[in-house]
């Protein structure tokens, strides 16, 4: 079996973080109004912002403005909705509780400035949130030193829940937990997806940064650890915020691969979507695998996936069939009139996370929620699932189904679907014989 390049030391790209443009503002939301300006006009409310003890404030840190402003906005609906059920019912130890957003901008330095001002200015208990890997690998670091605990929702990068040391690109610590699904755990989901299709011959198209890299190295790990018969030719790292896919889906195209898996995302999705289906993509590919394509896939923000398609989730609004998700989607769609993305999700969830600890610490004390989460068990809509001790990420499953378009909801939807367990013993034996960390 040919396995490729999946040497990360010749990656040089692999840990670069991404920067986006501003053309392309994002509609302000109740509380934008923090998160353009940074640290200088929370200067101005600095006399008040620490000192309320009835009061809980979080940082809710997010990609509002550029390319994958989408993220932010459907991060803003979800943590909005908690912040209210939150509040009507009681707030945390009876204090309330207020999420001031900012703005990362895609940018490793301005997310860190924009933690640094939550922290310093805004005295914000807790943070979350973040949507890029290479930004994430870079924050994580800094919230050790800063000495304050941040929930991942969406950057998917295994590195931030691998504990450092154990792999060159390993930044984990005690300060930095996942309650989203990891690039493992999804990749995971991926080989076993794989398995079941007649395809051979994989080629992939992905985001130049740590994101792109680290799908395909996974991917193509996973497969040769649950003996998937996949070989792996042709690899495509367009830069972010291509315009023109056009030479890539040719060179692609040209090496006629059985199927391919992409990790595009934001609105690079949907420009590629577009372009290939222009070039005939979907009618020359067997089996395109869309890893975050459930993310942004609504058909008001441009070229949704082709119905027939793969895709993974790392929120299915439809799965687990509970009360707490029914509810939570049905409350989404009175809201917003649309189906709830797993950003929306996420960033729902993790105030109830700090919510639990909180009341479970009996204190906002940064260590004291650390020791909370350590291992917490947890309910919501995508499930339950439990924080691990040794990496801090969530326990997740993985989540793989084919593109329907669902009338009902005027909107794509994963049906059938499939949800493969992906905790620490399913991942670590299907990468017993490669050097990548599972993240769980």
């Amino acid at each position: 079996m040919e396995t490729g390049n999946t040497d990360m030391k010749n990656k040089s790209k692999s840990t670069e973080t991404i920067g986006t443009s501003s053309e392309t503002e994002s509609p302000v939301g109740r509380r934008r109004f923090l998160q353009a300006t940074g640290a200088g006009a929370a200067v101005a409310l600095a006399g008040c912002a620490g000192d309320d003890d009835d009061v809980v404030r979080l940082g809710a840190t997010y990609i509002f403005s550029g390319f994958a402003s989408l993220y932010g906005d459907e991060a803003e609906r979800g943590f909005e909705l908690a912040e209210e059920d939150i509040n009507d019912n009681g707030g945390i130890n009876g204090q309330e509780l207020e999420i001031i957003a900012r703005d990362t901008e895609g940018s490793a330095d301005t997310a860190i400035r924009q933690m640094r001002s939550l922290i310093e200015e805004d005295g914000v208990d807790g943070l979350f949130g973040l949507d890029s890997s290479g930004v994430a690998q870079a924050v994580a670091p800094q919230a050790a030193e800063e000495g304050i605990p941040y929930m991942v929702t969406h950057a998917a990068t295994p590195f931030i829940t691998s504990p450092a040391g154990e792999h060159e690109n390993s930044v984990g610590n005690d300060y930095m937990f996942r309650c989203a699904n990891n690039l493992a755990q999804d990749m995971y989901g991926a080989a076993r997806t794989a398995a079941e299709l007649d395809a051979t011959e994989w080629a992939t198209i992905g985001p130049d940064y740590a994101f792109g890299y680290e799908t395909w190295d996974y991917f193509q790990d996973f497969c040769e650890g649950l003996g998937v018969d996949a070989e792996f030719t042709t690899e495509q790292y367009p830069a972010l915020e291509t315009s023109d896919y056009t030479p890539f889906i040719s060179d692609i195209l040209s090496a006629e691969p059985d199927a391919v898996i992409t990790p595009l995302w934001g609105a690079d999705l949907t420009t590629f979507v577009s372009q290939a289906e222009e070039a005939g993509w979907f009618d020359q590919i067997d089996y395109t695998l869309f890893s975050v394509g459930m993310g942004t896939d609504l058909p008001a923000d441009g070229n949704p996936l082709p119905e027939g398609e793969l895709a993974s989730t790392r929120y299915d609004p439809f799965v687990p069939d509970t009360a707490t998700n029914n509810e939570f989607r049905d409350m989404y769609v009175e809201e917003y009139d649309s189906l709830p993305t797993y950003n929306a999700e996420g960033a729902y969830r993790a105030p109830f996370l700090y919510k639990e600890a909180i009341e479970s610490a009996g204190s906002t004390d940064a260590d004291d929620l650390v020791d909370a989460f350590d291992g917490m068990e947890h309910s919501g809509p995508v499930g339950d699932y439990r924080l691990d001790s040794r990496s801090n990420q969530a326990t997740v499953p993985a989540i793989w189904g084919t593109v329907t378009y669902n009338e009902e909801y005027d909107s794509n939807v994963l049906d059938p679907v499939n949800v493969y367990d992906a905790g620490p013993d399913e991942m670590a034996d299907a990468l017993a014989d490669s050097d990548l960390p599972t993240g769980v």
